[in-house]
């Protein structure tokens, strides 16, 4: 059955399943948008590393509806216990928290497929370099333990 409320502008899909459920993948994109300038929105449903509602959409015949899954209490506490939502927790805690996001941002392409993100405030500073290729990535700067991002095993997302 065809869905309503398609058109050419929106994205009809969860960001998890537009990366075809590549979870490095994704982290890494979040980790991306977390380090650009501007304040990050991330959807519910993404923070949880929801998946297309397909049941939803089929009962709905809504398009958006693919990406609004309606969480019981019981899949927030499985979900928050995924390495997927605990980095992406981690992520926005440290977006929140170093004093360098409230400095200077710098972006450059080190190598083709490669971006690296820094951002510098005073003797502070945070810097992301993901390799697109691999795909990787590491968080490093002052004050916090290195993080990375590695390809993904069998059973998940290893940190």
């Amino acid at each position: 059955a065809a869905a309503n409320n398609l058109d050419l502008y929106q994205v009809n899909c969860t960001f998890l399943d537009a990366l075809g459920g590549r979870e490095t993948d994704y982290l890494i994109a979040r980790a991306l948008q977390f380090f650009a300038p501007g304040i990050p929105q991330v959807y519910y449903v993404g923070l949880l590393g929801g998946t297309n509602d397909m049941e939803l959409l089929a009962r709905t015949g809504v398009g958006r509806d693919i990406n609004r899954h309606f969480y019981k209490a019981s899949e927030i506490d499985t979900a928050l216990k995924r390495p997927l939502v605990q980095k992406q927790i981690e992520l926005k805690r440290l977006r929140t928290t170093h004093p360098a996001f409230a400095g200077e941002f710098q972006v450059d392409i080190p190598e083709e497929n490669q971006i690296q993100m820094q951002w510098r405030r005073q003797e502070h500073w945070i810097r992301l370099h993901a390799d697109l290729s691999v795909p990787s990535a590491s968080i490093t700067g002052t004050g916090i333990h290195p993080i990375t991002i590695p390809d993904i095993a069998d059973n998940g997302v290893q940190f």
